[in-house]
């Protein structure tokens, strides 16, 4: 009797469960179809990014003298379109020069922007909007700021984040990126920062998604049991 109690128990506490993985279960496999059904690239953006063409680095500057007054700084290669620059880098500090005259590069302007955006936009799509940001949006929240966003009226409702000195194209963001954020926060159950794939509520789900489906294998002979014993009992009956 005390294995029958014990046996019912465990079959309630399956059952509970069930209700409360289910929503889950569905967020899990609904989730996971559709990050395997939208193309990678498309999230990344890619079919709608072009590079800058090599600029000509023949007759450009020593930064040796650059480098002294910068000592700490990583010194690294940049471009302004077909302007060849010198980045110096410090944490998030960055610092651009001409290298065709050492001289400070200054932020770009809104007019800059626009030209330089253009030969980095895969597409024909007219500007919608262009505004310097202090503050990144959620979307870009690792980049650093000021930056420049790019808003194209395209089908893909593309925004370009543009580096404030280079114009570099940094990110980009497209609807699809934006459903697969939304739906990647759902699989790994971060809906903070859409970031930690070892969050404490994942390893929780996960766990009892685990115990649910062995308690489920488990229970499964008894329940075979006793509906066989049930059919018996029914089949005496109609004797």
């Amino acid at each position: 009797m005390d294995f029958l109690l014990r046996l019912a128990f465990w079959r309630k506490v399956h059952r509970y469960l069930g209700w409360v993985l289910g929503l889950q279960l569905i967020c899990w496999f609904g989730s996971g179809l559709v990050m395997s059904v939208l193309p990678i690239t498309e999230v990344r953006g890619e079919h709608l990014r072009k590079t800058f063409v090599a600029p000509d680095w023949s007759q450009t500057i020593s930064p040796a003298a650059l480098a002294e007054q910068h000592p700490e700084h990583q010194l690294k290669l940049s471009q302004q379109g077909a302007i060849p620059l010198y980045q110096f880098s410090k944490d998030e500090e960055q610092l651009y020069y001409s290298a065709l005259t050492g001289g400070a590069v200054a932020p770009l302007t809104e007019a800059q922007v626009k030209d330089l955006v253009r030969l980095q936009y895969q597409g024909n799509a007219e500007i919608a909007r262009i505004q310097r940001l202090q503050q990144a949006p959620f979307e870009v929240r690792h980049l650093t700021t000021p930056l420049w966003l790019v808003q194209f009226a395209d089908e893909s409702g593309s925004s370009f984040y543009l580096e404030e000195y280079s114009g570099k194209l940094l990110s980009v963001r497209t609807n699809h990126w934006r459903l697969f954020d939304f739906v990647w926060m759902l699989h790994i159950m971060d809906y903070e920062d859409r970031e930690n794939f070892n969050h404490p509520l994942l390893i929780i789900f996960s766990a009892t998604a685990l115990f649910f489906t062995l308690s489920g294998a488990l229970l499964l002979p008894w329940r075979r049991k006793k509906r066989a014993d049930l059919q018996q009992r029914q089949a005496n009956t109609c004797k």
